[in-house]
């Protein structure tokens, strides 16, 4: 298993993640959207965007980052925590953005 690939999955999807929530929380106070089927699109493609323009994930692994914010990787990061040699989101941030 590809440790190093799978937390740049999960790191992308969890930044990715505050900004769907952002353009979620604006449609349901401007266009009164309700709809979770709507806001699971909406997650998706924000995650797959987000990780094909700003980081050096494939097409394959920038859905994975997609399928993984619509899940919600920081609760999926959370239940991993400790296992796997996964490390603290503060590490994984020094060796992402250095």
């Amino acid at each position: 298993m590809n440790i190093d690939l799978f937390m740049s999955i999960i790191t992308s999807s969890i930044t990715s993640g505050f900004i769907a929530t952002q353009a979620i929380q604006f449609l349901k106070t401007k266009f009164n959207v309700t709809n979770n089927l709507v806001y699971a699109i909406i997650e998706f493609i924000i995650g797959f965007l987000f990780a094909i323009s700003f980081t050096d994930l494939g097409i394959i692994n920038s859905l994975w980052c997609g399928f993984v914010s619509i899940i919600g990787s920081e609760a999926l990061y959370n239940s991993l925590k400790g296992k796997l040699g996964l490390k603290s989101l503060e590490i994984v941030y020094n060796l992402v953005c250095k």
